[in-house]
Parts: C-alpha cells; sequence; structure tokens
C-alpha cells in the first residue's frame, strides 16, 4: 500500500483510514479508490475547507438518499464504496465525496436509474412532531423538510448529467432541554463508468447555501470525476 499512501499525500491527504471485510478486500480495487480522491487543490477556496482529510474504504451497501419517521428512500450500494471527507471551517461541514463501485457499468446505470426515481420520491416538503417527554415534563420534537432536486449540466459524463439533491432541515425541541437544529444540505450524483460520484456539502447551520457555493459544490463535483477517471 505504500505507492497508494504516497498518492494520498501528493492530494493533500493528511489522515487515511482503509478498512473492509475481509471476505471483501481487493487490494488493486481499494488502491485505485483510494488513490483517486479528490485533492485540496481541487476545492474552490470559497467553500473555506481545511488541508486535511479523512479517506475510507469498505464493501459498499445501501446508500441513504432521503427519509423521516414514516419513510426512508435510498438505492443499491456498488460492491465497493471509497469516501474522502474535507472538515470545513466556521459554520460549514465541509466537503464529503462517496464513490460507490458496481460489478459493472451496466449495474452502475441500473443503480442510477433507481437513484434517480428515488430523488422524485424525496421531493417536496414534510414535517412531524413527537413528544419524547412526560406529562410532568413535557419535550416536544417538530421538525420540518423541504427537499428540492433537479439536474447539473456542467457535470455531464458521457451525454448523462448528474442530478442534485437539496434538503432544507429545522428541528425544534421545546420542553426541558430546548433546542433549534437546521441545516442545508447539496449533493450532486454523477454516473461515471461503473461508479456513482457523490458529492456533498452540508451548511451545519441556518445559513443556507448561497448560489455561489452551490456552483463551487458543482466545479467540485466536476472534478472528482477527472480525478476518478484520470
Amino acid at each position: 500500500m505504500k505507492k497508494t499512501v504516497v498518492a494520498l499525500l501528493a492530494l493533500g491527504v493528511a489522515s487515511v483510514g482503509l478498512a473492509a471485510p475481509a471476505a471483501a478486500y481487493d487490494r488493486d480495487a481499494y488502491a485505485y479508490g483510494a488513490s483517486h480522491m479528490i485533492g485540496y487543490k481541487d476545492i474552490p477556496k470559497s467553500l473555506n475547507v481545511k488541508r486535511g482529510a479523512f479517506v475510507n474504504a469498505s464493501a459498499g451497501s445501501s446508500v441513504f438518499i432521503c427519509g423521516d419517521d414514516s419513510k426512508t428512500v435510498s438505492f443499491p450500494g456498488g460492491e465497493f464504496n471509497f469516501s474522502i471527507s474535507y472538515t470545513g471551517r466556521g459554520q460549514t461541514d465541509g466537503i464529503n465525496v462517496n464513490v460507490d463501485q458496481y460489478a459493472s457499468a451496466n449495474k452502475a446505470i441500473a443503480a442510477f436509474d433507481k437513484l434517480k426515481a428515488g430523488l422524485k420520491r424525496c421531493e417536496g416538503e414534510s414535517s412531524g412532531q413527537e413528544n419524547y417527554g412526560t406529562d410532568d415534563a413535557p419535550s416536544i420534537d417538530t421538525w420540518s423538510r423541504l427537499n428540492t432536486t433537479g439536474v447539473v449540466p456542467l457535470v455531464t459524463v458521457a451525454g448523462v448529467e448528474s442530478v442534485f439533491l437539496n434538503q432544507n432541515y429545522q428541528d425544534v425541541t421545546t420542553g426541558e432541554y430546548p433546542g433549534t437544529y437546521t441545516s442545508d444540505s447539496y449533493t450532486v450524483y454523477t454516473l461515471v463508468g461503473d461508479s456513482i460520484i457523490s458529492t456533498n456539502r452540508n451548511t451545519g447551520s441556518e445559513i443556507n447555501l448561497s448560489t455561489k457555493e452551490r456552483r463551487a459544490v458543482n466545479q467540485v463535483a466536476f472534478n472528482a470525476v477527472t480525478r476518478w477517471v484520470d
């Protein structure tokens, strides 16, 4: 794995983690995946992330898209999953890129079709309320979510446009432990040969992603494709 580590350091990656069940381990696949993730220089400065990153490789599994207490939407995962995360500065959660690699291009296409169908199910507004307290000390949790989807023409591979999911979320708890949690998450999904690349940005605060910021995430998604096929 020495060559893999050298390649990761060249990308500006400070921490490396590679893990998978022994039965699913494929040294060549993991070495390729780990060394073909985005580097620090592939992320626009406007996204304000720290230089260090964490890389992980594992056996693939079902990929969560959206969901709440009443439904969960996902699409089939690949044979392998590779991910890299760059921590954000200030009130952001940084940039996360996941690559699900399938046994063949046909299986990746089938998974991407299910992904697009799943995005349609995620669209729209939903809300709910739960009481986690007692009669003497009620604690009510109220949440709402607005999901929008669309295409990303900038990131088009072999004539297939990428698709996106934007999730605006708010959670308010009243009672003994009051609090408010809000976030705005933007994910770009790209079909690349036998793989699906997911590029995500989450504000982690009440600050919504600006148009400029979403364009920067689109650029990261484009760079992630370049790295993967290079």
